[in-house]
């Protein structure tokens, strides 16, 4: 009585035979079932071979690396799970984004044609409140001062400035026209609290030295003058102001 061949040994066998035959046909070998539920393999040029129960054939969607002992499919691991995208970034978190790269030209700028480009696009970002109201009045006080009424330009930059007291521009524009109209210690004033809403207003500093300077408050004025340069270290007026207000404040290097 012959006997029956171990599983593992026929599906050897037959491995050798399918890459036999597989190499002289076109065709691969497939797997089927007949009307029994058993197994078959079918190899062109041979014909079917059936299988024993629980077995199953090499092909190329079963190839004998990826079963342990010639008949269990290995178990591959979970997929890694895909990252999560970042979630869309607020109006406030782009344009915070734009400043910090608006400013990290500024400090690096190679010239100062470089520099004053980075310098014209913050303020005219720092020119927009975000209130359509705030905007308007504005641009109406800046009209009005323009046209040389500088009266009720600072009427409405009154109003501005309690309706948007955290807006430092309102505060920077208001103190331009009590400049204009001789009120230094108003100026002084507003250009204070503008540095103090946004420590990065170059401009703000920049006028508080030089209204510092004429009144006379030269210690005052170099240090806004090199506040001024941390923030924008390529404007050559103010190099040439904390340089001379250095020399006089301070003496020449021994």
């Amino acid at each position: 009585m012959r006997k029956t061949l171990q599983p593992t040994l026929l599906l050897l066998l037959l491995a050798l035979c399918v890459g036999t035959a597989w190499a002289q046909q076109d065709e691969p070998p497939t797997l089927g079932e007949d009307n029994e539920g058993g197994n078959f393999l079918f190899i062109p040029g041979i014909g079917k071979i059936p299988l024993p129960p629980g077995a199953r054939g090499f092909g190329p969607g079963n190839p004998p690396g990826d079963r342990e002992e010639g008949l269990a499919p290995r178990r591959l691991g979970p997929k890694a799970a895909a990252p999560h995208p970042e979630p869309p970034k607020s109006p406030e978190e782009r344009q915070a984004q734009e400043m910090s790269r608006l400013f990290a030209k500024l400090a690096e700028a190679e010239d100062e044609r470089e520099a004053q480009a980075a310098a014209a696009a913050i303020l005219r970002r720092w020119g927009q409140s975000g209130s359509d109201t705030v905007d308007l009045l504005a641009a109406r006080a800046l009209a009005a001062e323009t046209a040389g009424a500088p009266a009720l330009a600072r009427n409405l930059l009154d109003y501005i400035v309690a309706l948007s007291p955290n807006w430092p521009e309102g505060f920077v524009r208001r103190a331009r026209v009590m400049a204009a109209e001789g009120d230094v210690a108003g100026a002084l004033g507003d250009l204070e609290t503008a540095a103090r809403l946004e420590p990065r207003r170059f401009d703000a500093l920049e006028a508080l030295g030089s209204l510092s300077e004429k009144a006379g408050e030269k210690k005052r004025a170099l240090e806004a003058y090199r506040k001024a340069l941390e923030i924008s270290p390529r404007n050559e007026s103010l190099h040439k102001n904390e340089e001379r207000l250095r020399i006089e404040v301070e003496g020449r290097d021994i």
